[in-house]
């Protein structure tokens, strides 16, 4: 799990590092407005209005709706005037190029037999709530035509496949993948299988808003802090695919009062690769997914026959 972690932090700053918005902007005048990549500012005071457009090059650093923006030639004249710090907000519209941005996932898994969910008989039967997804994703947004855009990019996905039954055991022993039940222990607490994997995903897009989004800004010397988030409907389907980076089940059972954990990494049969469809929904600043393997969890005949099937929200 510390190794996990770990990854988890690097990807991170390394994502971060790299957040740098694909668009280059300058103080304008009115006729900018005319210019399909002009956005317009509009401040909470009705004395000034502000015209965007993409030519002088700045940084942003964003995650989950917040960036932070450095800028070292503003326009002097303007900031002259204002001499103080401000605070506006305006609507800013996505209607060419490419965006980039870092999202954060978060759901809950489960399996798929043939269509239906594992009944209480089965020993690989998840808990609902208990079963959680993780995803760290450097996504872009290319504007392809009209309310049409294409989500791509890659990132990291771990998949908490948490057992209804405590007691449940995978032995891969004899060439096959079996689910059996331990019943030679004191008390059986947990048992889980974790999976991760490196991801690649194009989902085709329809933002009827046009990528439009709500900013909200706060400046001070050289200095931008904005938070923003989208605005109007959106839904797209497209294909995933992923590596299996690793694997390993975990037990957690309490004998004669001490709590043990056992570990067993690799050897399950599992599919080194995945691929599937995804459907992303989105209003305003919410979006949700589904995610549905086609492929199944283990080798052919290795074990059983379960597709995963992810759900859960993007930040």
């Amino acid at each position: 799990m510390k190794k996990q972690y770990n990854i988890l932090l690097i990807a991170i700053g390394f994502l971060l590092v790299n957040q740098t918005l694909d668009a280059q902007w300058r103080w304008g005048r009115y006729n900018d407005l005319e210019r399909l990549d002009t956005v317009v500012s509009i401040p909470r005071s009705n004395s000034n209005s502000i015209y965007i457009s993409d030519n002088d090059f700045y940084l942003r650093f964003g995650f989950l709706g917040f960036n932070l923006e450095v800028e070292d030639d503003w326009d002097s004249d303007w900031r002259s005037r204002r001499g103080r710090p401000r605070n506006f907000e305006y609507f800013e519209r996505h209607d060419h190029g490419t965006l980039k941005s870092l999202d954060f996932e978060i759901g809950l898994n489960n399996f798929l037999n043939n269509g239906d969910f594992p009944s209480s008989s089965d020993l690989y039967q998840v808990k609902p709530i208990g079963s959680t997804y993780v995803a760290l994703n450097l996504k872009h947004t290319t504007s392809v035509s009209g309310p049409l855009y294409l989500d791509w990019g890659g990132g990291f996905s771990w998949y908490n496949y948490k057992f209804e039954n405590s007691a449940t055991r995978l032995d891969p022993n004899g060439g096959q993948l079996n689910f059996v039940e331990e019943n030679n222990i004191g008390s059986s607490l947990k048992s889980k299988l974790k999976v991760s994997y490196l991801n690649f995903m194009a989902i085709p897009m329809f933002d009827f808003s046009r990528g439009k989004r709500l900013v909200r800004k706060y400046e001070e010397d050289d200095v931008r802090i904005s938070f923003s988030h989208k605005k109007g409907f959106r839904i797209g389907v497209g294909p995933y695919a992923g590596l299996r980076l690793g694997n390993k089940a975990k037990y957690i059972e309490r004998t004669d009062g001490d709590r043990d954990k056992i570990k067993g990494k690799g050897g399950y049969f599992l599919n080194d690769f995945r691929y599937g469809a995804r459907l992303q929904v989105g209003i305003n600043g919410f979006d949700m997914f589904v995610n549905y393997d086609f492929n199944e969890l283990f080798e052919n005949g290795k074990g059983p026959e379960l597709n995963p099937i992810s759900i859960g929200v993007v930040f």
